[in-house]
This record gives C-alpha cells, structure tokens and sequence, in this order.
C-alpha cells in the first residue's frame, strides 16, 4: 500500500477516536467509533494490499516477458555464431586443402621445370653460340661463313671435317645498328667437334672478324642463361681485382690465394665476397616459385596453429546460456 493512503486511514482512525472520546455518549459510543475505525481501515489496508499484489504480478510478469525475449535472443545470436563458426571452420578447412594442394603443385611443377630444362639443354649440347659477328658478315650462306671462319681462325681444325648440320641468327628482329649484332647459333653433328671447336677457341682467346673480338660459348638453355647472368656484378668484382674464376654450368669456381672455392649459385658466391671484403650486391636467393612456395608453408601454419582455438568457442556460448536460462528460472521461482 502507498505511504500517503497508510497516512489517510491513520488520520481517519484517529478523528473518529477523538470523536469518541469527546462525545458524552459514554464508553459504547466510543467502542462502535473505535471499530467501526478499525473495519474502514482493515477494508483500505486489504485493498490498498490487493492493488501492490497486482502491480508486483504484472511487474513480474513483465520482468518474465523482458527475460524470455532475451533469451530468445541470445538463442539465436547463439545459433548465428555456431552457423558462423561452422562457416568459418569449412573455409578454413578448404583454404588448407587448397594451400597443401598449391604447395604440392609447385613442387611437381618445378620438378617437371628442371627435368624440361635438362631436355632442352641436351637437345643443345652439340650447338655453339658466336657473339659479335657482324650484322651482313655471313653474306648468303651463315653455315658456310662459319666453316670458312672457324678454318681460318682455328688452324688445328684447317683438316678436319666439321660437320656443320646448320648455323644461324637468333630470331630477334635486326638491331638497326651494328653494334649489338645477334648470336650465331651453330649446330654440329657430332658433340665431340662442338667440344673441340670450344676448346680450341678458348685457348686462342684472342679471336676477331672485322675489327670485332668474337666470342664462343655453350648454347645455354633460357633458365640456364638467367643463372649465369646473375654472376655477372660478381664476375665484375672479381675482375677488378684480378681473381681467376670460372663459371662451369650454373655454378662459379674462385681461385682465392687460400685455395679454390666452388659455389652452386650466385647468392652463395656474393656471400663470400662480402665476407673477403668485396662490395658486391647480393643476388636474391630464390626463385618466384621458390619464394612463393615459402609463403604458402607459413600461411599453411598459421592455419593449423589457430584451428584448435575455434574449437573452444562453442562451449562458451553453450555456458553463457546456462547462466541465462538458470536467471530467468530464479526469477520465476521468486
């Protein structure tokens, strides 16, 4: 019951007592004012009790309405999140699948890269390449200049059959100077002549045509050819300060005072001259698959280190549900 009606049956019972007591009447008088009194005020104080019953009901009822809501609500935020983390845990699975698979190709590609860079090598290994011959110098014929050049300039090979199978320019389009000519392909039949040719050329070293230094060399397959190119700041350095060197295949021979060293690429080779002191940019140690190949293998970890935490979630939640369901039956019970 509100404080003000308690105030207004307590002043009402207290008139109707003074009245009584101030009536000449006599004591019957005052004992029927007296419960009469009592009776209004037991009647105000039942409804008065009957009205907060009521109000605490719907209140109640409204606190129940409000929790059942909320629960309703955390239910389904519950089954977005476990949906979520379902979704979630299927990409991840996926992404995995499709890493490992990546990964797995790239090592069967660069695999098949290196057994095709062997077959093109060997369908090269009876061919030579001539740098710096003239553009016009091989007139009609580029198989029959070569002939007459390589007699001419070799002395020792004046008798011997060659066995030119054919030679020619590479197939770039025609500088429109002269002076980066194209490279002469020659192809002999036999690979023992192409070897001779070779070393007869590199142990004359000296070689011209038309006031042109000419140069022989291997025809390298075009994996091969960037691999020797990536030597060449480090075939500068060591030029510069005239240490002997040799670059067999993809790999480089240094002679140091302190003995040979053989390094299997350029990376390795800069390496070592930046540890002798040398300054020489370094080549990058990998190729782009190579390179994204490592990237691959450390996303692939993150994903098996991160997948054990969302297997922890699902509890949570499950927990957090509890709770509410066991607040809302407390409420109930009071």
């Amino acid at each position: 019951m509100p404080k003000g009606d308690k105030s207004i049956s307590a002043i009402k019972a207290s008139k109707v007592a003074d009245q009584a007591n101030m009536s000449p009447g006599g004591a019957s008088t005052s004992s029927s004012a007296i419960l009469e009194a009592i009776a209004t005020l037991k009647s105000e104080l039942k409804e008065d009790n009957d009205k907060l019953r009521k109000d605490i009901n719907i209140l109640g009822q409204e606190m129940r309405n409000i929790l059942d809501n909320l629960t309703e609500e955390m239910r389904g935020l519950t089954e977005r999140m476990e949906e979520a983390e379902t979704r979630v845990g299927r990409v991840e699975d996926i992404t995995l699948d499709l890493t490992e698979a990546l990964t797995e190709s790239i090592k069967r590609q660069r695999s098949i890269q290196n057994k095709l860079n062997d077959l093109e090598s060997r369908s090269r290994r009876n061919n030579i390449r001539l740098f710096g011959v003239g553009e016009g110098e091989e007139g009609r014929s580029v198989t029959q200049f070569v002939t007459d050049f390589l007699k001419r300039e070799l002395p020792s090979l004046a008798e011997l059959d060659l066995k030119i199978q054919r030679a020619h320019r590479i197939f770039t389009a025609k500088p429109r100077n002269n002076i980066n000519p194209r490279q002469i392909i020659v192809n002999f039949q036999e690979y023992t002549t192409k070897e001779l040719v070779l070393k007869e050329a590199w142990k004359k070293g000296h070689i011209q045509s038309n006031g042109r230094n000419i140069y022989f060399d291997h025809d390298f397959a075009t994996e091969i050819v960037q691999k020797r190119m990536a030597y060449r700041e480090i075939k500068k350095a060591l030029k510069e300060k005239g240490v002997r060197f040799q670059t067999p295949y993809t790999s480089m021979r240094i002679h140091w005072e302190s003995g040979v060293g053989m390094y299997s690429s350029a990376h390795e080779a800069g390496l070592e001259l930046r540890k002798r002191g040398l300054e020489v940019e370094i080549p990058t140690t990998a190729t782009e698959e190579v390179a994204m190949e490592t990237r691959l293998q450390k996303s692939l970890g993150w994903q098996r280190e991160v997948r054990p935490r969302r297997e922890h979630r699902a509890p949570t939640a499950q927990r957090a549900k509890e709770k509410l369901m066991e607040f809302q039956r407390s409420g109930k019970n009071d």
